[in-house]
């Protein structure tokens, strides 16, 4: 009988053996490809650690990020708003820059000053008024349309401003009046930082001859007000809007709202979101970094599922690498739908 069971053992270990033996090689191209990948991942995962953070789990700022992707993903009454609801927000936020340089163009207006105003407006002009607003047939609605071309450069606008700038200072008679454009050109340049944005929404605002950005301010206060405020509370929101319908009505043309959706209830959606920003801004910015960290390590992660899919342990004799938990990716999953919405 043990002869037996011994003889059995051989045979299966020798059926082992010839088995391995059949199975393919994987190319060393795939298995360098992986590892770099992986490595790559490795590296990546680590960083993420150190980013992630408790605050991203609690229940309010995820509140927050499902009103962030209800935008960004045109869901239910948000569609076609996710344009509108950024333009607010960096409005709001870039406010102190809005006024100074409504205030510095009405209070300074000497020829030469005005020959300035006029020379940011043409280069403004130049960069979006191509692409700036679609005339939507449909509804004969101005619709905020993004850029599809990326033909605007914020080095570019500073290094000419800067220019003109030092050309105009010398013919300006008052040590006050050349601090007052220093100070003008400073806020053009600090709306200049957000991509795009900030100085297309001093275009539109120009555009559209809304020249009173203390409608900017109050906006603000009502976000301030709402920081304490349950922001899950659309009626509270609604009262808002119609106590301060005309500042929306104003604002509305200009962020892109559709005709159609000029209504309380988006209104009440977009400072909705714009309190939520407010609120969690500190956590949002460090989640935009999570996010930056995580999408690069996406890429590396398909890679290697990509070639793991390709060889199966049955017909390939798989390295040890090919076996390893890929690092990064429990933190990868508590965030993977929220990577495309910002």
């Amino acid at each position: 009988m043990l002869k037996k069971i011994v003889s059995f053992l051989n045979q299966d270990i020798s059926t082992l053996t010839q088995n391995n033996s059949q199975k393919e090689d994987i190319s060393e191209n795939s298995i360098n490809i992986h590892n770099q990948a992986l490595s790559e991942a490795k590296i990546l995962a680590s960083i993420a650690k150190t980013i992630d953070n408790p605050n991203f789990q609690q229940s309010d700022f995820k509140f927050y990020l499902q009103i962030k992707s209800l935008f960004a993903r045109n869901k239910e009454s948000y569609q076609g708003l996710e344009t509108s609801a950024e333009l607010l927000r960096l409005a709001v936020k870039a406010q102190s820059n809005f006024l100074k340089i409504e205030q510095t163009e009405l209070r300074y207006r000497s020829t030469k000053q005005q020959e300035y105003y006029e020379f940011v407006l043409n280069f403004l002009g130049e960069k979006f008024g191509d692409d700036d607003n679609n005339n939507d047939l449909e509804n004969n609605q101005i619709v905020a349309k993004k850029r599809q071309e990326n033909k605007y450069s914020p080095e570019e606008f500073k290094q000419q401003i800067r220019t003109k700038l030092e050309e105009i200072k010398p013919t300006i008679k008052t040590e006050q009046g050349r601090e007052a454009l220093e100070d003008y050109t400073e806020s053009l340049e600090g709306l200049a930082e957000e991509k795009d944005i900030g100085l297309k929404l001093l275009y539109l605002f120009k555009k559209f001859n809304l020249t009173d950005f203390s409608v900017l301010r109050v906006i603000s206060d009502m976000v301030t007000y709402l920081q304490d405020k349950n922001m899950q509370n659309m009626k509270a929101m609604q009262d808002l809007v119609v106590k301060n319908e005309d500042v929306f009505i104003k604002l509305g043309r200009i962020i892109g709202v559709p005709k159609t959706k000029e209504t309380p209830d988006t209104y009440a959606r977009l400072l909705q979101y714009l309190a939520l920003s407010k609120k969690h801004e500190q956590t949002r910015e460090q989640f935009i970094k999570l996010i930056q960290v995580l999408k690069p390590w996406q890429g590396f992660y398909r890679t290697i599922t990509d070639i793991r899919e390709q060889y199966s342990a049955n017909q390939y004799n798989l390295p040890e690498e090919f076996t390893q938990e890929i690092p990064g990716l429990s933190i990868y999953e508590n965030y993977q739908q929220y990577i495309n919405i910002f």
